[in-house]
């Protein structure tokens, strides 16, 4: 699911590029919708690796752009009945979502990225392990200004 996530945010960017380029401007741009199969990804956890045996994630990415120039993007992606077992045998369901955006601002030169990421693993008896990272960026003039990043989670986010 990493890769989705970086897979989805330069497709997101490359949506807003080329958004900007070929379409007029508009702040309502019409959402991205895409679905992978993730069948076969491992979460790996402090004490644990799971691997989902199935489900899928849904992809929602949004773009769109000022009449000053400014431009914006969002995704989320979503687990979708994503069933995962640990080493052990143990089936989890992954509950929760990833959510990632940017914007860029023309008078000042900057660009903004956030994502968070809030997994939940839960078996009949309750929550057993979780995702839980936050990650910002701030680029002002093609310099880095700010970077911050948590991770509060068991578990690191999923790589593939």
């Amino acid at each position: 699911m990493r890769r989705a996530v970086q897979a989805a945010a330069a497709l997101a960017s490359g949506l807003m590029v080329l958004g900007v380029a070929a379409a007029p401007v508009s702040a309502s741009q019409p959402a991205f919708h895409s679905v992978e199969d993730v069948t076969g990804d491992t979460i790996e956890c402090a004490s644990t690796t799971y691997t989902v045996t199935s489900g899928s994630i849904l992809f929602t990415i949004h773009e769109g752009q000022s009449k000053t120039g400014n431009t914006n993007f969002t995704g989320t992606i979503t687990p979708q009945d994503v069933v995962a077992e640990d080493t052990a045998g143990n089936e989890v369901s992954v509950r929760g979502a990833f959510w990632f955006g940017g914007t860029t601002t023309t008078q000042r030169g900057s660009e903004q990225f956030w994502s968070t990421g809030k997994l939940q693993l839960v078996d009949e008896t309750g929550l057993v392990d979780n995702v839980n990272v936050t990650f910002f960026v701030q680029v002002v003039d093609g310099e880095v200004t700010n970077i911050k990043e948590f991770d509060f989670g068991t578990c690191a986010p999923p790589e593939d």
